[in-house]
């Protein structure tokens, strides 16, 4: 449900629209305007459990802009501090551009030696996985390249990664608002932050990094695979496993608090990943192993809290939402709250989301995909590597998994539709080392959604609560949803 509240005093007051400078002596008339003085009420999601998330709401004329380019947009967010500010997003913004606005690309942020090639000689599997330890390849890798890889993405993160302090609203003046290019982050300490009306696109890593250990496995139904090397017929280089993975993701809500994000589209642009094929030959050649350059879409870590995700597109992406980072981070316990509802997620590979620890609400989103190379669970990893080889791939992220029941999560499911081409209830929800999970009313394929037919171990439905966060929205029969997010989800659709 499209938000109608005003703060009759903020438009009265004309949310004087300003760039990074200071404020101008007129008022804007715009949507993006009208915007800035909506809050999320109270009770609206897990974002809104501790009260309305007002943002910007309040901003003083000093502390409301118009933004253009990074480096207004910086200094808006420098000059605001955690006093309540409103930024407008008008046009495009590139955040890999320096101070006069020209386009930075890897030439410009690699730091000699680096050379992808190299790098690719120097970490290949015949020549870094012939050595294992504790059971697997050595993930911390060392030498000339990877040390050159480390300090050319540090420099790449200290110019797209940008922070956004408390009490900040960050709005699209009109349609086609962008931020591109870059990695908002809303850390420890920032809460309050509404985030609406904004395509965000190609959070793009030029040095991702190889981890040799990402899935390694012994797996004998690989031809040659053992632990101890023999030659180049017989040894752990003929195993399967490795990884590349990248930085950043587009909204990282890292230990922020009190966020909703709404309208908003998020993508890949034209580089998709999978313009980006495995480099190795086969067995590190699957469609997994592609040269990852993007991270998460909005990925929620590391003590994270009351997030409201709504109304929004996931488009043209694979790792879409990550709650909670890792098994072992013990202390996201009680937090990592979660609300998805009314979004779209429009071929999308998997994590929509993956959750550890987090109670998730996820209500009246749509899954559309393609899971005809999605691995089969009956088969051995070998025969799913051969199969996902021999097979055309369709265009697109393959779909493997929409939701999925991690460690200590608690996800409540209601009324989502699940559209997965040669796909079944395995694709929609995926045990990934959780133990419960609930669901009412959702729909795959046109059949009600069946828990027991989940991939891996059994999931209880007794989460252990229920969702009372709903505010003024109603939860719609599934068979309405795909008509109704397709016509209101994502930016622009205000």
């Amino acid at each position: 449900m499209k938000r109608q509240t005003l703060f009759a005093s903020l438009v009265a007051a004309g949310l004087l629209a300003a760039c990074a400078s200071g404020p101008v002596s007129s008022p804007v008339v715009t949507g993006g305007s009208d915007l800035a003085s909506q809050p999320l009420p109270a009770n609206d999601g897990w974002a809104a459990a501790e009260g309305a998330v007002t943002g910007g709401i309040g901003a003083k004329a000093e502390n409301r802009f118009t933004v253009t380019n990074r480096k207004e947009l910086v200094a808006a967010l420098t000059k605001g501090g955690k006093e309540p500010t409103i930024i407008l997003v008008k046009g495009t913004i590139n955040l890999s551009v320096d101070d006069n606005n020209k386009e930075l690309t890897e030439k410009d942020y690699a730091v000699a030696p680096y050379d992808f090639n190299e790098y690719m000689k120097a970490y290949a599997p015949t020549v870094w996985n012939v050595k294992l330890e504790k059971g697997r390849p050595i993930r911390k890798l060392t030498g000339p390249q990877e040390e050159a890889r480390a300090a050319s993405q540090s420099r790449q993160k200290a110019r797209i990664v940008v922070q956004v302090p408390s009490n900040t609203s960050l709005i699209g003046l009109d349609k086609d608002a962008k931020i591109v290019k870059g990695n908002l982050v809303i850390g420890a300490g920032s809460e309050n932050v509404i985030i609406r009306n904004i395509t965000f696109e190609d959070a793009f890593d030029y040095f991702p990094q190889w981890d040799p250990g990402d899935s390694f496995k012994i797996d004998a139904s690989y031809p040659g695979c053992q632990e101890a090397y023999v030659d180049a017929t017989k040894g752990p280089q003929l195993c399967p496993g490795g990884r590349w993975n990248s930085e950043y993701d587009t909204i990282s809500i890292n230990g922020g608090k009190r966020v909703w994000i709404d309208h908003c589209t998020f993508t890949e642009g034209d580089r998709t990943d999978d313009k980006f094929p495995p480099v190795f030959p086969f067995p590190h050649n699957e469609p997994t192993q592609k040269v990852q350059h993007h991270d998460g879409a909005v990925d929620v870590t590391n003590e994270a809290d009351l997030v409201t995700i709504s109304y929004s597109l996931f488009k043209d992406h694979d790792k879409t939402n990550l709650i909670g980072g890792s098994d072992s981070r013990t202390s996201d316990a009680g937090k990592l709250r979660v609300t998805f509802h009314n979004n779209v997620f429009d071929n999308v590979g998997q994590r929509m989301p993956r959750v550890r620890f987090g109670k998730v609400h996820t209500y009246n989103n749509l899954f559309v995909g393609d899971a005809t190379l999605a691995d089969d669970p009956k088969a051995t990893a070998y025969e799913n590597h051969r199969r996902v080889l021999s097979v055309p791939k369709p265009k697109g992220n393959i779909f493997r998994q929409a939701l999925g029941a991690g460690k200590d999560s608690a996800i409540y499911s209601e009324a989502n539709v699940f559209e997965i081409k040669n796909g079944s209830a395995e694709h929609a929800v995926g045990n990934m080392g959780g133990t419960k999970f609930f669901d009412a009313g959702s729909l795959v394929n046109g059949k009600p959604l069946d828990i027991k037919e989940a991939a891996g171990k059994p999931l209880s439905p007794d989460v252990g609560w229920k969702p009372t966060l709903y505010g003024n929205n109603k939860v719609k029969p599934a068979g309405e949803v795909p008509a109704y997010v397709r016509a209101n989800a994502g930016a622009g659709k205000l």
